[in-house]
């Protein structure tokens, strides 16, 4: 095995041990750096621990797209912070993590930014010590240089700034015995990094001046650094407190201070994205959602996942079983799949036969879309027919058109017509079955898997979209849309814009009184993604 190949197969050089390290130990403490808040900045180790760990401490800044990696099993503990309340007591928080691990669980305390960077982990690691408690520290990307950077901003820069030095924006500079001194960081031939300073800018900016700095010194502010609702503004030494407050932007935010600043105007990238700062509601199955919020992050947006509906196994496995035995025997000339998760259950069904992909060698395969060929090519299957026309419809008039050509299995179906499997969702709908029926087609559908309504939206989604937080709802299928409709129990306000993958799901839209601003072409992912932005542009 090549040094590559190891690596692509999860380890390490010649085999060596996988990147991220070992998982999370019974009876150990791990207190992990969770980064600034964009969930691509979290180390592999770090990631790692957070999958395998039994007990997780987090705070109010750890990205929750982190938490969903934990396991279903694992006890999750909001542990965070504000000015003026914690959730937990620090000595109690620490006592807490060295109990648990003396329970006997594998604990992470999840930190936002680094731990040890104007953070509380070498308290932590100290109680972990006096306890008697093993305990390991994984460093993470830091808000101070990863927030300037998203806006933007070198913190250091060759004849402009050698060097950057960090500092807590939390004291008050007017006090009687100041930690941090002014006077020396006036003097500081480099970029200011002050974490959390917005609330006492005015005085710190003209503690800075007092010391030599110029009134007339580039600075920045940078509010929510690496995640989708990020703003920033330039500003001077001398005007940045007027700025500050006319602009809104408040903590958790990183004030930079230097001449590096000013190349926020010029290079500034992540809050030019196209759909930088726009929620996207994504009410997908839990299984479903992740690829299209990756897409949608990666243009800026904020992807809000809200499961409408959840897969689940067929009530019937009996059937499904004994169409794959009939697709050994030659019964059909094709199958067409309508979904991926028709594709995962057909799979899945396979596996627990025994079976494998030789099953489908002598039946052709006809997949509905893109996203569901994809599926198919998963397992080393290629469709035979992805219509133009991504839709029911479509599939339909594509396998009439192949019927009429002979183009089954065999090339002669005799009298009956072409025979087909459809391995479909409970809540299908007919009209596929009986537009083959109509042709003269011999349809075999059988029900491959369920689709069970969600009890609830998630917490905090319905008042976010009374709030108009929300600015778009992506719908992929009917089911969602109807399923949204009954769990929010009203129309969402006409400010919350509507993309919708393909005609008959902007038909159901339509139905229930929900208006579509924009819809999918080609209907499959990357035209919901296009609807999307569309759809935002008509909100903008």
């Amino acid at each position: 095995m090549t040094a590559r190949s190891a690596r692509q197969a999860g380890g390490g050089v010649s085999g060596g041990p996988p990147f991220g390290g070992p998982p999370a130990r019974s009876g150990t403490v791990a207190l992990v750096g969770a980064g600034p808040g964009d969930p691509g900045l979290i180390g592999l180790r770090a990631m790692h621990l957070l999958e395998t760990a039994t007990f997780v401490a987090y705070d109010r800044l750890s990205p929750p797209e982190a938490l969903d990696r934990c396991r279903e099993d694992a006890e999750l503990l909001y542990v965070g912070k504000l000015p003026d309340r914690h959730a937990i007591a620090q000595d109690e928080l620490s006592a807490l993590l060295a109990e648990k691990a003396r329970e006997g669980h594998a604990v992470v305390r999840l930190k936002g930014g680094d731990p040890f960077v104007l953070a509380r982990g070498s308290e932590e690691a100290e109680a972990c010590v006096a306890a008697g408690v093993p305990f390991e520290v994984v460093p993470g990307v830091t808000s101070g240089v990863a927030a300037p950077a998203y806006a933007g901003i070198p913190v250091t820069h060759r004849g402009l700034a050698p060097g950057f030095c960090v500092v807590t924006g939390h004291e008050d500079p007017a006090k009687d015995e100041p930690q941090v001194d002014y006077e020396a960081l006036a003097r500081f031939p480099g970029t200011l990094l002050l974490y959390m300073g917005v609330g006492r800018v005015g005085a710190i900016a003209e503690a800075l001046m007092a010391g030599g700095r110029p009134a007339s010194e580039p600075v920045a502010v940078v509010q929510w650094g690496t995640t989708p609702r990020q703003r920033s503004l330039s500003a001077s030494l001398g005007d940045v407190p007027e700025r500050l407050a006319e602009s809104g932007l408040a903590n958790p935010a990183v004030i930079v201070v230097g001449e590096v600043a000013a190349f926020r105007d010029q290079l500034a990238w992540f809050e030019r994205r196209t759909l930088h700062g726009i929620s996207v509601l994504v009410p997908r199955t839990r299984q479903q959602a992740s690829e299209l919020s990756e897409r949608l992050r990666a243009l800026g947006a904020e992807p809000v996942e809200a499961p409408t509906i959840a897969i689940e196994p067929t009530r019937e496995p009996q059937a499904v079983r004994a169409a794959l035995g009939r697709v050994a025997e030659g019964a059909y000339d094709w199958i067409a799949l309508t979904s991926r998760n028709g594709v995962d259950a057909l799979w899945e069904a396979l596996e627990g036969l025994g079976g494998d992909a030789r099953r489908f060698a002598g039946v052709r395969l006809a997949a509905v879309g893109s996203g569901t060929a994809e599926a198919l090519a998963e397992r080393g299957l290629v469709a035979d027919i992805v219509p133009e026309a991504m839709t029911t419809r479509g599939l339909a008039d594509a396998l009439i058109a192949a019927g009429a050509d002979g183009a089954g299995a065999g090339g002669d179906h005799g009298a009956g017509g072409p025979r087909i499997l459809l391995p479909r969702a409970d809540i299908a709908t007919p009209a596929l079955s009986a537009a083959l029926h109509d042709a003269g087609w011999d349809v075999d559908e059988v029900e491959a898997y369920r689709t069970v309504p969600a009890e609830a939206l998630p917490d905090g989604v319905p008042e976010r979209i009374v709030a108009g937080d929300i600015g778009v709802l992506a719908f992929a299928s009917s089911s969602t849309v109807r399923t949204f409709v009954d769990l929010y129990g009203a129309l969402p306000p006409d400010s919350v814009r509507v993309a919708s993958i393909g005609p008959v799901t902007s038909e159901t839209c339509r139905e229930l009184g929900l208006p579509v601003d924009a819809e999918g072409d080609p209907h499959d992912l990357d035209g919901l993604v296009q609807a999307v932005v569309q759809a935002a542009a008509a909100r903008r």
